[in-house]
């Protein structure tokens, strides 16, 4: 008994830290947003106070980054609600094309806009979750379907073949890029957000797998019923 208690220990202390580091990184995360939706205004509204002749009130000083805060909330609402007609679409559009005009902000704002276009956008390109065995036989790792494309350089005997992103862990937004035929790849019932909380837990955060209802080839049933005809014959 007394031999198992060190190990009862490290377990439990384990335990208790893999239920606070998601609190820790969700408080960070927030503290952050406020500090800085809550200070960014600050001297603007501290003027404006004072323009009114109202920076004696000294019950407002503690109440100016909540303040703050509540207008830059106010401010993303009416972005959204801005970019969300035609009007609003046509301008962003421009002002789009000329971010994408400059030389070092290009490549960043580029690829930060894709991205999250990919992932949240109304037209969210990931829409299928699949395991492939990469980046060797035996080995399997999930990935996300983005497109069917024609095997223009007959690469595979079928006609077609996916491009398959594959995300690293704990970082999902780097990985690799595979083109597989359809025929090598396995159905999952994941959705994507599934299959990013299961990416960024490294295999801890995840339910069971199961095949999904889209007919697909099942390649271990293949290579068993190969394996039978081989021992028969």
């Amino acid at each position: 008994m007394q031999a198992r208690k060190p190990h009862f220990l490290r377990n439990t202390m384990i335990t208790g830290f893999l239920i606070l580091i998601p609190l820790f990184v969700t408080y960070i995360l927030i503290a952050f947003l406020f500090n800085l939706l809550g200070n960014a205004g600050t001297p603007v509204l501290r003027s404006i106070l004072s323009f009114l002749n109202l920076d004696d009130l000294r019950w407002l000083t503690p109440l100016v980054p909540f303040i703050n805060l509540l207008i830059a909330l106010m401010l993303i609402f009416f972005i959204g609600l801005f970019g969300t007609n035609i009007v609003g679409r046509r301008i962003l559009a421009t002002l789009n094309q000329m971010v994408m005009r400059l030389p070092l902000v290009s490549s960043v704002y580029g690829a930060v806009k894709q991205m999250v276009e990919t992932l949240h956008g109304p037209n969210r390109s990931f829409q299928r979750v699949v395991l492939l065995e990469y980046p060797k036989k035996g080995v399997w790792m999930m990935g996300l379907v983005a497109t069917r494309r024609p095997d223009t350089f007959n690469l595979t005997s079928s006609d077609t073949v996916l491009s398959v992103f594959v995300p690293t862990t704990p970082n999902p937004t780097s990985g690799f890029l595979v083109l597989v035929p359809e025929e090598e790849v396995i159905e999952t019932d994941y959705n994507v957000e599934e299959a990013f909380k299961f990416i960024v837990s490294s295999g801890i955060v995840g339910r069971e797998f199961t095949l999904s209802e889209r007919p697909a080839p099942d390649l271990r049933t293949g290579r068993v019923r190969a394996a039978k005809d081989a021992d028969s014959g």
